[in-house]
């Protein structure tokens, strides 16, 4: 992508986010973009997420684990979801268990890069229909759901997408550090982002993905 495209995209996504009544900072610099994750990274780690939400909401550390190892997805763990694995549930830190739930977030935005949902409103969360979409480790179901996926979004599509969360991410920012508050849920914004820029960007790890505005 050019980055004449870049400067396009920018200039409309500010345009959309002014038009909603949220401010921009005209000097938010063009995000730099490197390789873009294989379809089965990026299934792999949605699977991933989507089996860890399952401790977040009490579900026995070891069950999820095996699930994970009987569906061979362990490659795709983190090193902080690998040590979360390693503890019984009530050894987890309020931080970690947080953590885990704000992955419907982070899962949600991969499902849109993927096709399993058609919109990425910021100023909505999750569907109710999100659970009836994945696998459900409660009922038994294998990772069947994700495994047959077949696409992502186009680069521009994807590129866009990124450029707005990241965007709408500098004005939650600056609303917060000016003790105003935003009209959009920070956490919402930043979870997405982070999803679209370990996307786009193989050598971002999914523990330590750039995240600066």
């Amino acid at each position: 992508m050019t980055e004449e495209k870049k400067h396009q995209i920018k200039l409309e996504n500010d345009k959309i986010i002014k038009d909603k009544g949220y401010r921009v900072n005209d000097w938010l610099p063009i995000l730099e973009t490197s390789s873009f994750r294989t379809l089965d990274e990026i299934k792999g780690r949605m699977s991933v997420m989507n089996a860890l939400i399952n401790i977040a909401f009490e579900a026995p550390v070891y069950i999820i684990k095996e699930w994970l190892e009987n569906q061979n997805l362990l490659v795709f763990l983190s090193d902080a979801e690998k040590e979360i694995l390693e503890k019984d549930n009530d050894e987890l830190t309020d931080i970690e268990i947080n953590s885990l739930n704000w992955y419907l977030e982070s899962l949600w935005a991969l499902m849109w890069a993927t096709g399993m949902i058609e919109r990425l409103a910021a100023e909505d969360y999750v569907g109710d229909h999100m659970v009836s979409l994945l696998p459900n480790l409660q009922h038994g179901e294998t990772n069947i759901k994700l495994e047959r996926l077949s696409k992502v979004r186009t680069e521009i599509e994807l590129y866009t997408m990124l450029d707005y969360y990241y965007r709408l991410h500098w004005y939650c920012v600056d609303e917060r550090l000016n003790g105003r508050q935003a009209k959009l849920n920070e956490g919402v914004i930043y979870e997405r982002r982070k999803s679209l820029e370990w996307a786009f960007n193989r050598e971002n790890d999914w523990d330590n993905v750039e995240m600066g505005t």
